[in-house]
Parts: C-alpha cells; sequence; structure tokens
C-alpha cells in the first residue's frame, strides 16, 4: 500500500509522483542457526525525505520506534528496512526492459546502507535483512510473466501495475574475516571489498528464500484499476470501471 500510494500521489507539496518510500521491518527470528525470521509488522518512515530516486530517514524515529516495540513485547523486534524503486516510461520504456536490467536488483547505494548496521543476533552471528519492491505502471495490464523468479525474488501485478519484491539476507562479518567466496559474493551488488578497512564489518548476501503463501498463488486472475502515471501526476480508474478483462474477477 506504501509503495503504491508513493508511486500514484504527490507528497510534501511536492511537484512530482513516483517517489521511493521506507518502511522498518518488525518481528521475530530463531535463536540458533540456520537463521531464519518471521516479518509480521511493517512502520512506515512518514517522516523520510522520499524523492524519485532516493529516499533518506531520521535515525530519531528509529530509537523511538525500538522503544515503542521493546514496550509491547516478543515479536517486535526490528530485524531489517523495506524501501521502493519507483520507474516510470521516461525511465524504463517496457516491463521487459527492466527485467532485462534486472533494475529490481537492491542499488549499491542500498548495499552500502547495510554496512556496519547488523539488526539481528544468533548466537555469535550477526544478520539483517532488506526488501524491496519495484513498481512500474505499463500501458496494458499483462501478467503472463507472474510468478517466482528465483526464491528471493517474485513478480506480480495489479492491473497495469507491475511489481516486483526482492528479499536479501546479509550476514555481517569484519572484513579481515572474510573468505576469497566472501569478498566475492559481497561484490554482488557492485560494492568493492577493497575500498573499505579490515576492521569494517561488511553485509555479506546470503542465499535467501521467501516463504509466503500469497507469493505463491500471486493476483492472477484478480481485477484491478488501471494507473496512467507521467512524471508530474497520475490519474486512476478504479476496478469496477477499469477491469474489462473476462476472467479477472471484480
Amino acid at each position: 500500500m506504501a509503495a503504491l500510494e508513493a508511486y500514484a500521489i504527490k507528497h510534501d507539496s511536492g511537484s512530482k509522483v513516483a517517489i521511493e518510500t521506507f518502511a522498518h521491518l518488525w518481528g521475530s527470528h530463531n535463536k540458533r542457526l540456520p537463521f531464519k525470521c518471521n516479518v509480521e509488522h511493517i512502520s512506515v518512515e512518514t517522516s523520510a525525505n522520499r524523492q524519485r530516486g532516493s529516499v533518506s530517514t531520521q535515525r530519531i524515529s528509529l530509537d523511538l520506534k525500538k522503544d515503542i516495540a521493546r514496550v509491547f513485547g516478543e515479536g517486535y523486534n526490528h530485524i531489517g528496512s523495506f524501501h521502493t524503486h519507483p520507474y516510470l516510461k521516461e525511465e524504463v520504456a517496457t516491463a521487459k526492459e527492466l527485467r532485462k536490467k534486472k533494475l529490481f536488483n537492491f542499488s549499491h547505494q542500498d548495499h552500502r546502507s547495510e554496512i556496519n548496521e547488523p539488526t539481528i543476533q544468533v548466537g555469535k552471528h550477526s544478520f539483517s535483512i532488506a526488501l524491496v519492491m519495484t513498481v512500474f505502471a505499463m500501458d496494458k495490464a499483462n501478467d503472463s510473466s507472474d510468478g517466482c523468479i528465483d526464491s528471493n525474488l517474485y513478480e506480480l501485478s495489479l492491473g497495469n501495475i507491475k511489481l516486483w519484491l526482492k528479499a536479501q539476507v546479509f550476514e555481517h562479518k569484519e572484513k579481515s574475516c572474510l573468505t576469497d567466496d566472501e569478498l566475492n559474493d559481497f561484490s554482488m551488488y557492485g560494492l568493492d571489498a577493497s575500498s573499505y578497512d579490515d576492521h569494517d564489518t561488511l553485509p555479506i548476501p546470503v542465499t535467501t528464500d521467501i516463504d509466503c503463501d500469497f507469493l505463491y498463488s500471486g493476483t492472477y486472475l484478480e481485477g484491478f484499476g488501471r494507473l496512467v502515471i507521467n512524471d508530474k501526476e497520475a490519474t486512476y480508474k478504479d476496478t469496477k470501471s477499469a477491469e474489462k478483462r473476462f476472467y479477472h474477477s471484480v
């Protein structure tokens, strides 16, 4: 909901639509390896500075929310972050091009924000998790490519709005302790380990699986409205007036 609201609606007297948004993830995790966590709550950062190609938050917000979460107890542990990558046709012409360029991946800036910032401790091991949702409005609805792309990446559609949800678990290790394979894995999103000091704690992307019943069935045959959007504004026709596909429920 927050991803599409930020994509389609102007915020804070801004002149543009299709801005990024950010949220903190809350939930529980196992006490022993192998690492597993459950995302149970999401708090959108309404104080975030949201732009077309970036989003930044204030540390005071997370500190405040951590104390609120502590009061509510188990299940409200801070475990990671969520943000969006909004794209318009002026930036990428089609969903096919977006797939080819793998714009649903985390950027090197996204990966850099995880450095020295573990959120979860399991024994002597430190982790963080991140979710990114990529949003792109197509000319027409087409859900033929919906489904699982990888164990941590799903594509789905809402009318003519195409969405990609990707998850990544990072294990945080001091650079001086990394193996050659881990140094290679660190470069997955475009960062170079040689740019960091030996005492830096680097987030190593590890194999990640999303376990979510909804994503297995997706939004196939679900009716939805249509969004027409450009750099400055967007209009939306709701499902009842826009959905004409015979088999899609309204």
